[in-house]
């Protein structure tokens, strides 16, 4: 019965670290530390962490840790094999690139997956597995931040909080808290695999009762708990990329847009609910973690902040955009299937601050306006006919944005402008494949057999006029 019991435990344990959510980080600096500043002088918590496990080292043989990697390793497995894995070269190389950086002496540990998923997310599981997804990659401002991250979750990896973690639970008989563990791994687990974000909803929808009924008893400590693992491993994260030569102030900066972002929702649920930081949402992100990263920062400068120029962080993001420029289109359009058309803007917004891609941008924007505007109506279909006409103002902007504003200037009942708009599609792309279907359309306003398009909704919200902040 032990046996059983400790296999199902493991299971339960393997779940929630191949589901765990990476916390915004921060990435940092190459500024000498200042001589007499230790790590538990930064975090008086570390004093009471796990000792730091050695390059290279492996579980005992017949240890609970040997039982965990096994079952990891199932896990990493998968994620090798999986449909969802970027297979791109480059993008691996450079991701791979900076955990290298960051890991120093531990690179020979761990290794990498990206993973095509449009989430804020990376984990690092105790025998080095580690994932980053795609949205993360393209919420990230620069490879400081995309640095901090990584070595945010190489803090957990060399202390072994995931085993701190998980004996923490067996030691405490917390039946309670194991089982809503497993409940939430499952529930987030198919969420994160839907297919939308409808999908995804529901999944989280069917589970929450349940989920909230079995945690009350034991959230207290479990909050406690996880706060103070996840402000161990920031610290850590910030001695671990400043050593490798990191701007120090991009994690309270990422840390930062997170909040933003979420109060960027269209949901108003996520909107008036604190920023989350992983998938069980045991702890929100709060301003006293950035609060924590900017005195950190600052004992290590000798009591200044890091600072760099604007021109420094202007070439910083170029550089970074250059990595993954090749891949934003993809990732915007899975970003759209997420349904929070107010979250992806705020990405486009942050995306576009330096002018770089603005035809790629802006059709991104009107795509999101667009598809807010089945709802919304008229006010934010209105903004995706600016995006995309200022889309199209510049050479990168794609060649489907002729048919995307026609699509919109029929549903506000401009023919003239949405047959112009069409024919300009059929010009740039005269063997697209759906050329028959456009030309269909084009015949059908022609002959004045147009619908009449609905009137906005009563009480739909205000639009912004649509495109990039210039």
């Amino acid at each position: 019965m032990i046996r059983r019991n400790l296999r199902g435990l493991l299971l339960v344990s393997t779940a929630l670290l191949q589901t765990a959510l990476i916390l915004p980080a921060q990435a940092l600096a190459s500024a000498p530390a200042a001589a007499q500043v230790q790590p538990v002088d930064l975090n008086p918590d570390l004093a009471d962490d796990a000792p730091e496990r050695a390059p290279g080292q492996k579980p005992e043989p017949g240890s609970l840790e040997e039982g965990i990697w096994v079952e990891v390793g199932k896990a990493e497995h998968a994620a090798k094999t999986s449909g969802e894995r970027n297979l791109s070269p480059d993008l691996d190389a450079y991701v791979g690139g900076v955990l290298t950086r960051v890991t120093g002496r531990y690179s020979g540990d761990v290794r990498v997956y990206v993973m095509d998923r449009p989430f804020f997310n990376a984990s690092m599981a105790p025998n080095g597995y580690t994932e980053v997804w795609t949205g993360l990659l393209l919420r990230c401002d620069d490879e400081d931040e995309l640095a901090f991250v990584l070595g945010h979750e190489l803090g957990h990896f060399r202390h072994s909080h995931s085993i701190k973690t998980y004996k923490a639970l067996r030691d405490g008989q917390n039946t309670a808290l194991v089982a809503t563990m497993a409940l939430s791994v499952l529930a987030m687990g198919a969420a994160a695999n839907a297919g939308t974000a409808q999908a995804a909803q529901s999944i989280s929808n069917a589970t929450s009762g349940l989920i909230d009924v079995i945690y009350l008893g034991s959230i207290a400590a479990f909050l406690g708990y996880s706060r103070e693992t996840e402000g161990q491993a920031d610290t850590y994260g910030l001695i671990y990329t400043r050593e490798a030569g990191y701007f120090p102030g991009a994690g309270a900066r990422i840390w930062q847009d997170r909040l933003d972002e979420t109060a960027a929702s269209d949901i108003e649920k996520v909107r008036t609910s604190p920023a989350r930081i992983n998938v069980f949402g045991d702890h929100p992100l709060e301003t006293t973690r950035l609060t924590a990263l900017t005195r950190q920062d600052k004992l290590l400068n000798g009591g200044t902040p890091s600072t760099r120029t604007p021109e420094e962080a202007k070439a910083a993001r170029l550089a970074y955009r250059a990595h993954i420029r090749p891949y934003l289109s993809a990732w915007l359009r899975d970003d759209l299937r997420r349904q929070d058309f107010g979250q992806t803007l705020f990405v486009i917004d942050r995306l576009g601050v330096d002018g770089e891609d603005k035809g790629l941008l802006n059709f991104y924007a009107g795509e999101a306006y667009r598809l807010r505007g089945g709802k919304t109506g008229k006010p934010d279909l209105d903004s995706a006919i600016t995006a995309y006409k200022v889309a199209l103002e510049n050479p990168d902007a794609p060649k489907e944005t002729w048919r995307q504003l026609g699509d919109v200037y029929r549903r506000v009942g401009d023919t003239p402008k949405a047959i112009e708009a069409f024919n300009a599609y059929l010009k740039a792309l005269p063997d697209a494949q759906d050329a028959w279907i456009v030309q269909d359309q084009l015949d059908t306003l022609a002959k004045g057999d147009q619908p009449a398009t609905p009137a906005a909704p009563a009480g739909a919200a205000p639009s912004s006029t649509g495109g990039l902040k210039q």
